[in-house]
C-alpha cells in the first residue's frame, strides 16, 4: 500500500508528463496537418488530421487518468505515422525520427510498467530497423527546398519534444522534492513543538537548552532556568473546564514566548525558560514577565479571570546539565 506522499507524487508526475506531452504532440501534428494541406498530399493531411482528433481526445484520457489508454493510443499513433509518412514520403524526409522520439519518450510515460517500457522500445527499434532496411524512395514526390526543409522541421520537432519532455521531467521533479522538503519541515515543527502552545516540547526543550548551557559555559556567559507553574491551575478546569485551562495556558504561553531565551512547555502547567545575558540582570526578566502575566486578564463565559505565575530561578555561570538544577 503506498503512501500518501507517493501517491501526491505519482499524481503530480502523471499529470503533468501526460498533459504536457499530449500538448506537444498536438501542436506538432497539426502544424503537419496545415503543411501536407498546402502540399496537397492528402493522405497525409488525413493521417495528421486523425492524429490531431485522437490527441484531442486525449485530453480527456489524461483528464480521467487513464494513463494505460493514453499510452497505448499514444504508441499506435506515432509508429503508424511515422510508418506512413516515410514509405510515402521517402526516408530523407526523416520523418523516421518520430519513432527514436517514442522510444526516448517511452521511459517518460506514466503508469507504465518496466516490461512494456522494454517491449514498446524494442518494437520500435525494430520497426525503425525495418525501415530503414526496406524504404528509401517515397511513393510522393516533392520539390528539393520542400524536402529539406521538411527533413530539417522534423529533426528540430524531434530534439523539441525531447528537450520539452526533459524539461517537463525536470520540472516534475523539482516540484515533488520541494513538496518533500516543506512536509518534512513541518513534520520538524510537530515533532518538536507543543500541540497546544507552539513552544518548544519537554524532549526538544531539554535538548535545546542542554545545548545553549554548554555554549554559555564555553563563552563564559552567566545563565539562568526559570521553572514557573501556573497558580491554582486545577481550579480553572474544575469550575469553568478544560477548554477554559487550555486557554489560560495558552495566553500563558503567548507571553512567555516573548522573553529572549528558550521557552519551554516543561509539562502540564510548567514551563521552564532558559535566559542567558552578560549582565546577569535574570531577577528583574523574570518578575517583568509575572507581572504581565498577572495583569493580563481572561475573558472566559462573561467573566474575566486573573491568572498568576510563581517561578523558581536558579542562576549558574558555569556548565552542568538540566537535572542538576
Amino acid at each position: 500500500m503506498r503512501t500518501a506522499y507517493e501517491v501526491s507524487r505519482g499524481t503530480l508526475y502523471n499529470e503533468r508528463i501526460a498533459f504536457y506531452g499530449n500538448v506537444l504532440a498536438w501542436l506538432v501534428h497539426f502544424l503537419f496537418c496545415i503543411l501536407f494541406w498546402r502540399l496537397e498530399v492528402n493522405s497525409l493531411f488525413i493521417s495528421n488530421g486523425l492524429s490531431v482528433a485522437y490527441y484531442t481526445i486525449s485530453f480527456y484520457f489524461v483528464h480521467k487518468r487513464w494513463y494505460g489508454i493514453f499510452f497505448t493510443g499514444l504508441f499506435v499513433e506515432v509508429i503508424y505515422n511515422a510508418i506512413i509518412s516515410t514509405v510515402i514520403l521517402g526516408w530523407e524526409i526523416n520523418i523516421h525520427y518520430f519513432i527514436l522520439m517514442m522510444a526516448y519518450g517511452v521511459f517518460f510515460m506514466p503508469s507504465v510498467s518496466r516490461g512494456q517500457r522494454i517491449l514498446t522500445t524494442a518494437l520500435a527499434m525494430l520497426i525503425y530497423s525495418l525501415l530503414f532496411t526496406y524504404v528509401s524512395d517515397g511513393i510522393e514526390t516533392l520539390p528539393i527546398h520542400v524536402e529539406q526543409a521538411l527533413g530539417l522541421f522534423c529533426i528540430l520537432s524531434t530534439v523539441m519534444m525531447i528537450a520539452g519532455l526533459s524539461f517537463i521531467f525536470e520540472s516534475a521533479v523539482v516540484a515533488v522534492t520541494d513538496e518533500l522538503e516543506l512536509s518534512n519541515e513541518r513534520l520538524q515543527i510537530l515533532a518538536s513543538t507543543d500541540g497546544l502552545t507552539g513552544l518548544l516540547n519537554r524532549k526538544v526543550g531539554h535538548e535545546r537548552i542542554s545545548e545553549a548551557i554548554e555554549q554559555t559555559a564555553r563563552d563564559g556567559v552567566p545563565y539562568a532556568l526559570a521553572l514557573g507553574d501556573i497558580d491554582r491551575f486545577k481550579s480553572f478546569n474544575e469550575t469553568y473546564g478544560h477548554d477554559c485551562g487550555d486557554r489560560v495556558i495558552q495566553q500563558v504561553a503567548s507571553t512567555l514566548s516573548n522573553v529572549d531565551g528558550i521557552t519551554v512547555r516543561w509539562g502540564g502547567e510548567e514551563f521552564l525558560i532558559f535566559l542567558s545575558d552578560p549582565s546577569g540582570d535574570f531577577y528583574e526578566t523574570i518578575e517583568r514577565l509575572r507581572r504581565q502575566i498577572e495583569t493580563t486578564y481572561l475573558d472566559y463565559a462573561g467573566e474575566r479571570l486573573r491568572v498568576t505565575m510563581t517561578f523558581g530561578l536558579a542562576v549558574r555561570s558555569g556548565f552542568d546539565t538540566i537535572e542538576e538544577r
